[in-house]
């Protein structure tokens, strides 16, 4: 498992001084996103989110891995929630977020804490909607995680996720990524930052990506999937960081956004979803519990038995 503390330290020092360029931050990439989701550029994915559950009112959410509090503060501005629990693991990312809803009066409606998310203590039945926005790609221990926020959860509440569901960072092959190679060739050698695009692992955040492969399944084991959609980021996700935007020709982020569609065509998975999803109920809910519980456990108990047999 990833050291937290050295993941949160990057995540402090990113917040200060960003290094790691965003695909989702380019307005042509964000519309893209949108229309992958909604069918139109114009409706976000909160505005989806809004749209699937009927304008529904919550009224006590949860947000694990709220960075500088965006969400948060869209939540309760759009009166979606009426409170807010949200917790992140830098501390800088925190203050920020605070500083952010004292701003708008929000400072009651939203409580900010720090936690790890490898080792959650969340509160038994009280939260009617959680809420994952591109964080549980960076936990370790999913089943842990995930069910504490099932036992977190009131009958009838939802969970919605906003994530990187692509290759786990130490599952990736060179072989994954021949498609993006043929289309790096594409790029101008002047805009690229390296020759040989490399394995799309942010070796700095030793959490980045740490079972993001898992995540579809583990969900599965405790929640039922009401509406979901896929968004890309196969192509975009993993060129976008290695490209000199500035110096790039006007019409490359159309050729990738493109480029993109025709992959995800020939059946070739979409690294990034979003999804509606419930808690599983009565007796499928007591399995979830220790399937969450004791699966991890036996993983181990083998891990440690073949390795002492590896020894003798």
């Amino acid at each position: 498992m990833p050291d937290f503390d050295a993941a949160a330290g990057y995540w402090d020092r990113e917040i200060i001084d960003q290094t790691h360029v965003s695909w989702m931050a380019n307005r042509q990439v964000r519309d893209y996103i949108n229309e992958m989701i909604s069918g139109t550029p114009e409706m976000w994915p909160l505005d989806w989110f809004e749209s699937v559950t009927k304008k529904r009112k919550f009224r006590r959410a949860l947000s694990i891995g709220c960075g500088t509090g965006g969400m948060e503060r869209d939540l309760v501005r759009r009166g979606v929630a009426a409170a807010v629990d949200a917790f992140d693991g830098s501390v800088h990312s925190l203050y920020l977020a605070r500083t952010a809803a004292d701003a708008e009066g929000m400072g009651k409606a939203i409580r900010y804490f720090a936690a790890d998310f490898n080792e959650p203590r969340l509160p038994r039945a009280t939260y009617d909607l959680v809420i994952f926005h591109q964080s549980l790609h960076h936990v370790g221990k999913l089943e842990k995680l995930l069910r504490e926020v099932l036992l977190s959860m009131v009958p009838g509440a939802l969970l919605y996720i906003d994530e990187f569901v692509g290759p786990s960072r130490h599952t990736w092959k060179p072989s994954d990524i021949a498609p993006h190679q043929a289309m790096w060739q594409m790029v101008p050698e002047n805009v690229r930052y390296v020759r040989e695009l490399p394995l799309p692992i942010n070796w700095e955040d030793p959490s980045e990506g740490i079972r993001s492969g898992e995540i579809v399944e583990q969900l599965a084991v405790g929640f039922r999937t009401l509406v979901e959609r896929d968004y890309g980021g196969t192509l975009l996700a993993t060129l976008f960081p290695a490209i000199h935007w500035p110096a790039a020709p006007p019409d490359l982020v159309g050729k990738l956004i493109e480029s993109e569609r025709s992959l995800l065509k020939t059946g070739f998975i979409s690294y990034c979803k979003v999804g509606v999803l419930e808690p599983k109920r009565g007796f499928a809910k007591q399995v979830a519990r220790l399937q969450y519980f004791l699966v991890p456990k036996m993983k181990r108990l083998l891990f440690e038995v073949r390795r002492r047999v590896g020894k003798s």
